[in-house]
């Protein structure tokens, strides 16, 4: 640590221990939410600038679900972005019934829910956050952008704190909502009895460039090709990146890209202007593992001339809706809070032209880190890239020193590369007796999801031995989904001999392909998956327990129409099988008990056996 950094750090933590002992809070009004009886609602009014009270104040809403048992604590959950809403609270939160004897606190942070920060230039459908959208954004927002830092929230929470009543409180967070928490526990250490940080951001890191991401990209891409997950698939995964970031760097991936409808139109990812493509597609699958399935396949295909299924993973990532509300997700205070938190390269008074070269020369310093990936890749859609044109730079952010010696509790996803498993074990260090749970194949986010991490929160809690390896049955690392060849010459005849074999293989591929690559659609809240090829299918009932498929392709030249439903052990049903010219058919799978695909294809017996 510099001589200026240590001096820093110390004029931070005499101001906060300042401030602690000065918390003055009125207690907090709770009284029954409307609709949500279970859940009280409070209204928390604070400071808008601590130092010059004059500037008015902010409410900020607070909800609380009372324990059910025997009252132990208060637990203070904070969400993520930033610009996240923590309410409304839901009576049946799965987080607040593991742990029913605590008092289970959630609310909405400076510029976010009811109070959200607004900006036109970000907030219409059509917007896109390039670095002149996120300036005028900060024009929009005005002056008083500069107080929804992370050290603001930090103070709103002590304000909480003093609220609510309580001389100590539990306090935990996901994502961006782990950076606050270790701000507050780093401010007010005696105020914390338990600490719980899922999803964990490094304040060592957080400069701008993304760097805890790509560099995860080799671990995370040879743990889901681990065990020989990727056979048949690909040799090196980490390798078809390099690949194909090297052949896309000066032209676009072009071809063909199914559409939510079901019809093909033409397509490209990646090339100049657009290199963050295919680090986006990536980046998507820490919250839908379904589509994190789906990348080794797609990128050995698109590392080897076909661009259809990596095209099928942006259809995907990218039909989820328009973005949500601010009053769900601010997106003016994600910026103002980032490019507030954020240890950039430049000042305030640094002009805004001069700010890209700045951000520019620190990247490549350290290029090495983006591998597999290149430099243009890391700075296309950077963080840092947005906030050179932000006109007000780091605003006393979070230097990492050691959290309090409380119990604590940090949880990882396997699969998350946005706070990946190297952010948490580097605040885990700071943080004295703690335990990580790794999720091995999990994403983003692990506490609600997976019942093995909301059971070691409450044996944190109560006291109880924690097991750091209780996801590993439950979250295993997933298998990736195959893909098929792209044309019918190159798939091997199967149940038949010639073209017939070959269309009732392309047909079984097609059946494959939408039921294993079903999850990626559904995970992302879409009613159908589109075909690599063409078409959709679509589950009929919320389990998936039944797929119609119409005109679903996997392999060029052949399509299936028809609907099968899943029996207990296999599906069962019948698909119309369309091939090229004559070769058209049926195929029923399952049929009078059968393992087998059995039917004919132009005129020709047809029997696959299952297996």
């Amino acid at each position: 640590m510099s001589r200026l950094r240590l001096l820093i750090a110390v004029v931070t933590t005499a101001t906060a221990t300042l401030v602690a002992g000065t918390a003055s809070a009125a207690p907090l009004a709770f009284s029954k939410c409307k609709g949500r009886p279970a859940v009280q609602c409070a209204t928390l009014v604070v400071p808008l600038d601590r130092a010059d009270p004059a500037k008015g104040t902010l409410r900020l809403h607070v909800e609380r679900l009372p324990a059910r048992t025997t009252r132990r604590g208060t637990i203070v959950l904070l969400a993520g972005g930033p610009g996240q809403a923590g309410t409304p609270v839901s009576p049946e939160d799965p987080v607040a019934a593991a742990i029913p004897g605590w008092d289970f606190v959630m609310f909405d942070q400076r510029g976010t829910g009811k109070g959200a920060l607004r900006c036109t230039a970000l907030d219409s459908r059509t917007s896109t956050e390039t670095a002149k959208a996120v300036g005028r954004c900060a024009a929009q927002v005005g002056p008083n952008r500069v107080f929804y830092g992370s050290r603001d929230s930090a103070l709103d929470i002590e304000d909480l704190r003093a609220g609510l009543g309580v001389e100590s409180f539990a306090l935990g967070g996901v994502s961006y909502g782990t950076y606050v928490s270790q701000y507050y526990a780093q401010m007010f250490p005696t105020r914390v009895s338990h600490l719980v940080l899922d999803s964990v951001v490094d304040p060592a890191t957080f400069n701008g460039l993304d760097v805890p991401f790509y560099a995860s990209t080799n671990p995370v891409l040879q743990g889901l090709c681990s065990g020989r997950r990727c056979r048949g698939i690909t040799r090196d995964p980490v390798a078809d990146v390099s690949t194909l970031v090297a052949r896309t760097a000066s032209t676009a991936l072009r071809g063909r890209r199914t559409t939510m409808s079901g019809s093909v139109v033409r397509s490209s990812l990646g090339g100049p202007g657009n290199q963050g493509d295919f680090p986006y597609l990536l980046a998507s699958g820490d919250l839908d593992i379904g589509l994190r399935r789906l990348w080794p396949g797609a990128a050995r295909a698109a590392a080897t001339g076909d661009a259809s299924p990596m095209m099928r993973m942006l259809t995907i990532a990218i039909s989820g809706g328009g973005p949500p509300p601010p009053t769900e997700i601010s997106t003016a205070l994600f910026w103002s809070t980032t490019c507030a938190d954020t240890n950039a390269q430049w000042t305030s008074a640094t002009p805004l032209d001069q700010r890209p070269a700045l951000l520019q020369a620190a990247a490549a310093a350290q290029s090495a880190a983006f591998a597999p990936f290149s430099l243009t890749n890391a700075t296309a859609d950077s963080t840092g890239s947005r906030c050179t044109a932000w006109p007000d730079a780091a605003v006393d952010p979070l230097q990492p020193g050691p959290l309090p010696a409380v119990p604590t509790l940090l949880l990882a996803g396997g699969q998350d590369m946005r706070t990946p498993v190297a952010s948490a074990q580097a605040v885990a260090a700071r943080a004295p007796g703690s335990h990580l749970l790794i999720a091995p194949g999990a994403g983003h986010s692990v506490l609600g999801s997976l019942t093995c991490a909301d059971d070691q929160l409450a044996n944190l809690l109560a006291g109880r031995r924690v097991s750091t390896q209780a996801c590993n049955r439950e979250a295993p690392i997933p298998y990736p989904v195959p893909v098929p060849p792209a044309d019918l010459g190159r798939v091997s005849p199967s149940g038949a001999p010639g073209t017939a074999g070959r269309v009732a293989h392309a047909a079984r591929m097609a059946v494959r392909d939408g039921v294993d690559a079903m999850p990626a659609a559904t995970d992302a809240g879409l009613d159908r998956l589109p075909g690599i090829r063409g078409g959709t299918a679509r589950p009929l009932d919320f389990l998936g327990a039944e797929i119609r498929f119409t005109r679903f392709s996997a392999v060029r030249g052949v399509a299936i129409t028809g609907t099968l439903s899943f029996n207990g052990n296999t599906f069962e049903g019948a698909v119309q099988v369309n091939g090229p010219g004559a070769w058209d058919g049926t195929l029923y799978l399952a049929r009078g008990g059968q393992r087998a695909y059995t039917g004919s294809i132009g005129g020709v017996p047809v029997r696959i056996p299952l297996g």
